[in-house]
Formats: C-alpha cells, structure tokens, sequence
C-alpha cells in the first residue's frame, strides 16, 4: 500500500530558510515527516511513532551525472543526516531522528555556513540585477510609455517592479547581515 501524502502550503524564502525548518520540524512533531518539497506547497507523510529534526541546504552544480552529487550525500550520510529530497537540483533537503535537548545543524563551522550565505547572496542580487536589465528593456520597449499607455501598463508594471526589487533588497540585506554577524563571532 502507498504512503498517503498531506500537502502543507507556505513560501519559504531562501534568506530566511531556518524558519522552513522550523516549519517541518514543528510538523514532525505533530506526527507529518517531510516528503518532497516545492516552490509553496510541500508533500508530507503522516506517522507519528517518530520524530525527526530536519535541514536544508543549497548546493548547486551536484549533477547526478558526474557523480558529485552521490558524493554530496555520502558525506552528509557518513555525518548521520539522511537525504530526503531535492527541489530544483539545489535545494536539498536532509532528517536525522529527533533527540531530546540535542540541535544538529549541517554546518558546524561558521566558515561553511558564512559560503553558504554567501551563495545565496549571489544568486539573489543576480536575479536582481537579471529584472533591473529586464524592466530597463521593457520600459525602452513601451513605446507609449508616457502617454496613453501610461495608465494602462506603465504603473501597474512599475508598481510590480518595485515590489519585486523591494523583496530582492531585502534578502540581499537579510543575508549580508547574516553573514557580518557571523564574522564578528569569536
């Protein structure tokens, strides 16, 4: 007989991605151990005779045909946490059984971690930049821009942009914060 899934919903993003495991962790607690992941919604497997505690990672270029990524997860299986699933080949997503008082974390040095952020931070203010270039050519584009058009499409697709970057901005600046407080640590 097949596992019965639950779907959970949340958006997770990448620069508070603790809070997502906060978020399954809570769930396991309740018995709902994390299956496979999305962009909001999340499959879970109801069983509540265990209790696991759960992490994500963001690694990219661990091609299954090159056989990086069989090394990825043996160094994470050789440390105890075992492989769940992935979403988008970069984001991974690792269990180890729960333990009282115990929080194991995959990175346990703060040089790791600090490279971690900092991959994030790369691919965020790429994408960024990727949309400014987009809304400058799409702006160029609009002919009628600043007449007839101005109302119809021009404010409502700067009003989309300035969401947009508003939210880029700010996981850069959550990051960049994340990684200069852990440099200042002894």
């Amino acid at each position: 007989m097949s596992e019965k899934l639950e779907k959970r919903h949340r958006l997770i993003m990448a620069w508070n991605y603790e809070k997502g495991e906060q978020w399954m962790n809570e769930l396991s607690s309740q018995g709902l151990h994390f299956k496979k992941g999305g962009l909001i919604s999340s499959s879970f497997v109801r069983d509540e005779s265990v209790r696991y505690t759960y992490r994500m990672d963001y690694q990219t270029g661990q091609s299954r045909e090159n056989g990086k990524f069989q090394e990825y997860l043996d160094l994470y299986q050789d440390a105890g946490w075992e492989y769940v699933s992935s979403f988008g080949l970069t984001w991974h997503y690792f269990r180890r059984e729960w333990q009282p008082g115990e929080e194991p974390q995959l990175y346990t040095d703060r040089e790791s971690l600090i490279m971690l952020y900092k991959r994030l931070l790369g691919v965020i203010s790429a994408m960024l930049f990727v949309n400014l270039f987009i809304m400058i050519l799409n702006m160029v584009n609009l002919n009628t821009f600043f007449t007839e058009g101005l109302w119809t499409i021009g404010i409502p697709l700067m009003i989309l942009y300035l969401g947009l970057f508003t939210l880029l901005g700010y996981g850069c600046w959550k990051i960049k914060k994340k990684v200069n407080n852990l440099k200042l640590q002894v």
